[in-house]
């Protein structure tokens, strides 16, 4: 029963979303990705934060992505 509780716990954490941008080329979305992440993850020696997500968000966002919820 513990076991079922903390999953579902970890459950509940996870959102259920995707990026999507209208018009987008194949290969578009991986290429912004990666920018992103490169910009963002690189000057943070790899430690994911919460701040860190944000900034890697605003950079999608400023490339034309928004979060879409599934």
């Amino acid at each position: 029963m513990k076991l079922l509780m903390i999953a579902f716990i970890g459950l509940a954490g996870c959102s259920s979303w995707h990026w999507e941008k209208r018009g987008a080329l194949d290969g578009e979305y991986k290429r912004d990705e990666i920018f992103c992440k490169q910009q963002v993850y690189t000057t943070a020696d790899g430690v994911v934060t919460n701040a860190s997500v944000r900034r890697m968000h605003a950079c999608m966002q400023a490339k034309g992505w928004q979060k879409v919820d599934n």
